[in-house]
Parts: C-alpha cells; structure tokens; sequence
C-alpha cells in the first residue's frame, strides 16, 4: 500500500480537480423560482390556498457586477479564483472557490479511507455529485427533482458493474437494501410532517442510501444518525446567530453519508 498510496492521492486529487471544475458552473445555474413572492412568507402559516409554489430554474451564470455570461474556463481552478471575472476583475463568490477545493480534498480522503480500491470509484462519483447538489441546495433551498434520480441511476450502475467485476454480486443487494431503508425513513417522516423536510430530500436519501448500503446495510442507519447530528449542529448555529433554525439539509445527508462510508471499519468491527 505504500507504493499505491502516492498514485491513489494524486488519481483521487486529479479526479476532484477535474469534477469539481466541471461542476461549478452547473451548480452556480439554478436560480429559484417563485411565482408568489418570498420564500419566508407566511412561511409558519402555509395553508392549502397559501401554498407557495417553487422550482428550480436553469438560468445563464452571470457577473454580478458587469453581467458577463460566464464559461466554463472562466471558473477555471485557482486561476479563476486570482483573477476573478474575466471582464471586470470581481472576486468569484465563495461558493466557486470552496467547491472547487473541497471536492478534491473529499476526494482524497474518500480514497485513502477505502484503500484505493475499485470500490473508491462510485464514492469519487458520490463526491462530486453531493458536493454539487449541496451547494446548490445551500444557494437556493431547492434539489431540482431530477438531481437525486440521476446521481442514484448512476451511482447504482457504477456499484453493480463494479460489484460483479469483484466477485460480490452480494453487494447489489446490499446497496439497494440501504437505498430503500433510507428513503422508507424519510418518506414517513416527510408524510407525518412534510414542512420539517422536503421530497427532494426523500430523493435524495434513496440515492445515498444506495451508496452508504453498499459497504454494509446497517451503515445507512449510521449515516442517518450522523447526519441528524449534522443538522441539529447546524440548526443550533442558526438559532444562534439568529437566522431561524431552517436550513438546507441536503448537505447534512451528504456529510453524514461521506462520514459513516470514511468511519465504515470502525462502525463495522466485524465486516
């Protein structure tokens, strides 16, 4: 392994680099739509004639300052993040840098946690994806609803093709057995009280549940602990710095999920 390590981190580094990249502009696209006005109005009071309609819209990324249509070498790493807008010079938001260097980060970690196997490959995907998700989430409070279809479609295709060149079909089962759990348990708690969470979020369980399933089923009921953890730790930070306790959870789910698939030989001592 030591001979791997250098190639499993410069792979993983080179991968996150790369997605993330391509991913920054996708993710920065999407502007939330509401035909009836703010998204905190009334928002403690919706009744069935008051409901607020919302969706996501896929719109041209835009400087905030000279209205340039930004390109995808426009976001180009570390370059973007020194030279800013390419017409006005204005720093690029937060966001952009901070995907930019999490996801690759994430990435390493993810791969140095499994090994560097052929396992690593769908949790790479995992990376790229959630990170992109959460960050819009954080932007706009809104998954579009295709988002968690497509990262479950594609993360399962990835962890059956992989599962059968390794010899452990047993794994197929596994994975879809956490998606399922997952997604159960949102789905309840999303028709007991659909104002606590969002169905984007019911998706979205189903998709990483799929992935977290996959190295053991029971480890789903880990990550739903640990990303409960998450968002009460950010609720309570909310409450505090008095913004309210509501909050985007989507990147709740997509750290606890990173966390337990990291911390999997401790949480499984027998796997």
């Amino acid at each position: 392994m030591a001979d791997l390590t250098p190639v499993v981190v410069g792979g993983a580094a080179l991968t996150g680099i790369l997605g993330g990249w391509l991913v920054t502009l996708p993710a920065h696209r999407y502007k939330e739509f509401r035909p009836l006005g703010r998204r905190d109005v009334d928002a403690e009071a919706l009744t069935a004639a008051t409901t607020t309609r919302v969706r996501a819209v896929y719109r041209t990324v835009r400087c905030g300052r000279c209205r340039h249509e930004c390109r995808t070498i426009d976001v180009a790493p570390i370059i973007s993040w020194v030279r800013g807008c390419p017409s006005c010079r204005r720093r690029m938001p937060a966001t952009v840098v901070g995907m930019q260097v999490l996801i690759p980060v994430l990435c390493v970690v993810t791969a140095l946690a499994l090994g560097g196997s052929a396992v690593t490959i769908p949790y790479l995907w995992l990376v790229i994806c959630g990170v992109g998700i959460s960050v819009i989430d954080l932007r706009i409070w809104l998954i579009p609803w295709w988002m968690p279809w497509a990262l479950a479609a594609s993360g399962f295709t990835m962890i059956v093709a992989v599962s059968l060149s390794l010899g452990i079909p047993a794994g197929i089962i596994g994975s879809l057995l956490g998606g399922l759990a997952w997604f159960a348990l949102f789905f309840v708690v999303w028709l007991v009280s659909p104002r606590r969470i969002g169905f984007s979020d019911v998706r979205l369980a189903l998709a990483l549940g799929l992935f977290v399933g996959w190295l053991a089923p029971v480890l789903t009921m880990y990550a739903v602990f640990i990303s409960s953890v998450v968002a009460l730790v950010i609720a309570l930070a909310s409450w505090i710095g008095g913004r309210g306790t509501r909050f985007a959870f989507g990147p709740a789910m997509v750290l606890g999920s990173l966390v337990a698939v990291w911390l999997h030989p401790a949480l499984l001592p027998a796997s």
